[in-house]
Order: structure tokens, then sequence, then C-alpha cells
């Protein structure tokens, strides 16, 4: 899915961090520009953050309580 798409299903998140990461893709290293977009629902739920590169989401990850 695209952030175009998470903007309109979860709206705006409540933090956002850029910067670059090294990943491992098609059997190289690249150094990428990357997005983690912050969500949480109230403050007793678990954070979910999700990843995106390229405006594509690539993974959720949780976060903390």
């Amino acid at each position: 899915d695209s952030s175009r798409d998470l903007l309109r299903v979860c709206g705006e998140p409540q933090h956002k961090d850029r910067g670059t990461e090294k990943i491992y893709a098609n059997g190289k290293t690249v150094t990428t520009r990357v997005e983690r977009w912050y969500y949480r629902k109230n403050s007793r739920s678990v954070e979910r953050v999700v990843l995106l590169l390229g405006g594509r989401i690539v993974a959720i990850e949780l976060g903390s309580r």
C-alpha cells in the first residue's frame, strides 16, 4: 500500500521520522531514504510503527506501550 492509502485508512500519524538506512535488496546493500510513521490509539495501547520506503509500506513494527 502507499502512504496515501495509509493516510486515508489511519489518518495523520502522531509523529514522523525521516532518515536514511542501509538495507539489503536485490543481492546488495544500499543506502536509501526511509520514513517511520507512529500511531497509537490511546495511552494504554501499543504503538504501531509503519516503515515506508519510497512512499510504500514495507513493514509494521510494534513499538512501546
